[in-house]
């Protein structure tokens, strides 16, 4: 069974909810850690040999080329992750579509290749905004990976495993966030913080379980978390224990799970090509 093996291609202050994110004109006086940090994980993927998906945002892409030509290169997927890391329910209707446009024209004129994959900042598809479904399937997105089935964070009544969903432009594959049932609620365990605080052994049972079951998992990973040393933002306590908590845990988990886990990318996974 092949899971699902993601990064989101972001840099150490692209944080939702805060000033620093908010102020893209600021974005450029910062330093650019992306590419060294990127280079980590393709390092742990080339020992591995072990291929993924980078869900990529356009900001990146355009100032860094060379670094989505490299990724493409080791034979990983690009995918897409908007263009300024803005959550969908920051966005329009009309505002959401014209930043997929611009993150599918920057990617696609570097790879040269279509785009059929997204995944939204912060796993921010609510029911309030599937609108966004349509939108990316009008554009020729094949496959959604920004559902979570929480209370909190998603919504409880998302479906738990890979599925299709109707849009009035054709079918979109959904590849939801991985969970795991406790009690009445479902948590996540194989990415950001949650891998980083769950035990190793028991990420590693847990998928080998799902996958026992018939159904593939999904890991993601960020290039920012392979950095401790990296500028710290001022977040309130919360976020700031989400971000950084145990960040110099996640080089061993990634390396273990490369070792005994099957991944592959997620348009494979798919059967999407």
């Amino acid at each position: 069974m092949q899971n699902a093996l993601t990064v989101d291609l972001e840099d150490w202050y692209h944080i939702c909810g805060t000033a620093d994110n908010a102020a893209h004109h600021r974005w450029p006086e910062y330093e650019s850690r992306v590419t060294r940090n990127t280079d980590k994980v393709l390092a742990f993927l080339k020992r591995h040999d072990a291929r993924a998906t980078f869900f990529v945002l356009g900001y990146i892409a355009e100032k860094e080329p060379g670094l989505i030509k490299n990724i493409r290169s080791h034979g990983h997927e690009i995918a897409i992750h908007g263009y300024y890391h803005q959550r969908l329910f920051e966005l329009t209707r009309s505002s959401f579509e014209d930043d997929i446009k611009r993150s599918i024209d920057v990617v696609g004129s570097i790879t040269g290749e279509p785009v059929i994959g997204y995944r939204a900042p912060e796993w921010s598809i609510r029911s309030s905004t599937l609108w966004a479904l349509d939108v990316l399937r009008k554009h020729g997105i094949l496959y959604d990976s920004s559902m979570v089935p929480l209370t909190r964070m998603g919504e409880r009544s998302f479906q738990t495993s890979p599925h299709s969903i109707k849009t009035p432009y054709g079918e979109i594959r959904e590849f939801p966030l991985t969970t795991m049932r406790v009690l009445w609620e479902r948590l996540p365990f194989t990415g950001g913080l949650p891998l980083r605080i769950a035990p190793y052994w028991y990420i590693v049972s847990k998928l080998k379980r799902i996958n026992a079951a018939g159904e593939p998992g999904l890991v993601y990973v960020h290039p920012w978390e392979f950095d401790a040393e990296q500028p710290r933002i001022e977040l309130s306590l919360s976020r700031r224990f989400m971000h950084y908590f145990n960040i110099r845990s996640t080089a061993p988990k990634f390396e273990g799970l490369l070792k005994h886990i099957n991944f592959a990318p997620v348009r494979e996974v798919l059967g999407l090509g």
